[in-house]
C-alpha cells in the first residue's frame, strides 16, 4: 500500500548558505538577541534575508506549505554558527545561538505561522532544547533518550483550537525544529494520520471519533499546571473534513470496554504504518503537522555530553 505521507524535500546550495549566514551573522552581531525577549526582530532578520537568498522553488514551497496542506516539510543545508557544548540541562544561554535563532524565526514568519510558548511547559520559554537530560532518564520526554518515544503528537491533552484563537490554549498546530547536531544518527519518524486511518475497521475508526477516552500530559510538561483531557475523542475532523488526532500511548485510555478495544487495534495498525525516518544532520530544518502526523523517537545512547544529539523545538500556529 502506497504511502499517503507528504512530504516535500528542499536542499540548498554550499554558495546560498554563505550568503545568508554572512547577512545574518552581520545583522545580529549589532546587538544581544534572545530568543524569548527579541523573538519578532530574530525572525524578522531572518525572513528578510531569507527572501532575498533562498531560490524561488524552495520560496514558494515554503510559502504554500500551510495552504497546501501538507504533512511535512524539509529543508537542508541551513545556516549553522559556533556552538557551545550541547545544553543537556535543558536551558542555556539563547542570545549566544541569534544566528539559528533568526534562521529558525525568520522560516516559521515565511511560513504564515506564529511562534509560541505554552506556560505548563520548558520554564514558558518559546524553544525547546531537545536533549538526553540525565534528569529525564527513564521518563517518554523529549528530554530523555533511554525509552522509546512511541507514535504520538505533542500535547494531547488540549482541545483542538479554532482558527483565529490563541494558541497557547490549545493542542500545538505545527512542530519546527533546527538542528544543531545529531552524531548518534537517531532518526525522527513520522507518518501521516491518513496511513493509520486508512488500516482501520469502520468499528474501530467510529469507536475512535467517540468522547469515550481519557488523555493526560506527557512527562515533558508540569503536571502541577496540567490536567488530563476526559470525554475526549482520539479522532475528530477538523473544519476541512480532514481527520486529526490526539494520541500518546503512556497518557491515553479508553474509559469503556469498547473505548480499550479500539486503542488495542488503533496500536495494531500504529504497529504496520509506513513512516519516514529523518536523519537529521546540522541546518536542517523541519516543520510538520501536529494534528495530522504522528511522530517518535526510539531509544538510543547519548554520545558525550558537550556533544550529544541537539534539537531546537518551536510550536508554531
Amino acid at each position: 500500500m502506497t504511502s499517503l505521507l507528504q512530504l516535500a524535500r528542499y536542499y540548498i546550495d554550499d554558495s546560498v548558505r554563505e550568503l545568508l549566514g554572512k547577512e545574518i551573522s552581520e545583522r545580529v552581531s549589532e546587538t544581544r538577541l534572545d530568543s524569548d525577549l527579541d523573538d519578532a526582530i530574530l525572525a524578522g532578520i531572518g525572513a528578510y534575508a531569507l527572501r532575498r537568498h533562498l531560490p524561488g522553488d524552495v520560496l514558494r514551497g515554503i510559502q504554500v506549505f500551510t495552504a497546501a496542506a501538507s504533512h511535512a516539510l524539509v529543508l537542508s543545508n541551513l545556516p549553522d554558527q559556533k556552538f557551545p557544548a550541547t545544553p543537556v540541562s535543558g536551558f542555556g544561554d539563547e542570545a549566544e545561538l541569534a544566528v539559528i535563532n533568526a534562521v529558525h524565526l525568520g522560516l516559521v514568519r515565511l511560513l504564515g505561522c506564529t511562534p509560541f510558548a505554552v506556560s505548563y511547559e520548558n520554564d514558558g520559554r518559546l524553544i525547546r532544547n531537545v536533549v538526553p537530560n540525565p534528569a529525564a532518564c527513564g521518563t517518554t520526554s523529549s528530554w530523555g533518550a533511554d525509552s522509546e518515544f512511541f507514535w504520538h503528537s505533542d500535547n494531547p491533552h488540549q482541545p483542538f483550537g479554532r482558527p483565529g484563537s490563541d494558541p497557547r490554549l490549545y493542542t500545538p498546530p505545527y512542530l519546527t525544529f533546527y538542528t544543531v547536531r545529531n552524531e548518534e544518527k537517531v532518526p525522527t519518524e513520522i507518518a501521516a494520520l491518513d496511513d493509520v486511518v486508512i488500516r482501520l475497521d469502520e468499528e474501530t475508526r467510529n469507536r475512535l471519533l467517540l468522547p469515550e477516552f481519557e488523555v493526560g500530559a506527557p512527562d515533558s510538561n508540569d503536571a502541577e499546571n496540567t490536567a488530563p483531557l476526559g470525554q475526549a475523542a482520539i479522532l475528530e475532523t477538523d473544519p476541512q473534513g480532514r481527520f486529526r488526532a490526539r494520541y500518546d500511548r503512556g497518557t491515553t485510555s479508553g474509559v469503556t470496554t469498547e473505548a480499550r478495544q479500539a486503542l488495542d487495534h488503533w496500536c495494531a495498525a500504529l504497529t504496520d504504518t509506513p513512516a519516514a525516518e529523518l536523519v537529521l544532520e546540522t541546518g536542517d530544518f523541519v516543520i510538520f503537522d501536529n494534528h495530522r502526523v504522528l511522530h517518535r523517537r526510539k531509544a538510543f545512547t547519548p554520545g558525550p555530553d558537550a556533544t550529544a544529539r541537539w534539537l531546537r523545538r518551536c510550536y508554531a500556529a
